[in-house]
């Protein structure tokens, strides 16, 4: 379990990145009062696969990049598409989250739409999403409840820092 925690660990510091400007990207999602503030994640009953732990909904998005350009980093949950493309997935910034573990709270993760797709070998790798993002809070395909979208992102590539 700790080799677990090691590995996401090291994960979730990966996709914290920061934007040209030095703003960490997935912290500027959340708004201003609440950075810094630790929420505990529910704890995941793997011995029991019928227990869910509830995605934390108590949270807040940062309504001042509603329609803005963003480039930001994340882990890719795939909702639409086939072996060769995926035309429609979460972003989450960690590995796992939404499969393996409860869903981060809204405000951490990015509903994404592309009409044309993408290519991406493997699940595990991390992507940059470029695009303009906006604040909207839906639920998705009873996954999770997201507080972020971006439609027809200007670019999707592999993570490189």
């Amino acid at each position: 379990m700790r080799v677990i925690a090691l590995v996401l660990a090291l994960f979730s510091t990966l996709v914290w990145a920061e934007d040209e400007s030095g703003i960490e990207v997935w912290e500027s999602l959340l708004p201003e009062s609440e950075r810094g503030i630790w929420i505990d994640e529910p704890e995941v009953d793997h011995d029991d696969p019928m227990a869910q732990a509830q995605q934390n909904l108590n949270v807040s998005l940062n309504e001042e990049l509603n329609n803005t350009p963003i480039r930001i980093p994340g882990f890719v949950v795939p909702l639409e598409g086939d072996q060769d493309m995926v035309t429609e997935f979460l972003l989450v910034p960690y590995f796992g989250a939404c499969i393996h573990y409860p869903p981060p709270p809204p405000n951490q993760i990015v509903y994404v739409t592309t009409e044309r797709g993408f290519r991406l070998e493997d699940w595990w790798e991390p992507v940059w999403v470029e695009g303009t993002i906006r604040t909207e809070i839906r639920d998705v395909q009873d996954m999770a409840t997201v507080g972020y979208a971006i439609s027809e992102p200007s670019a999707i590539t592999l993570y490189d820092n």
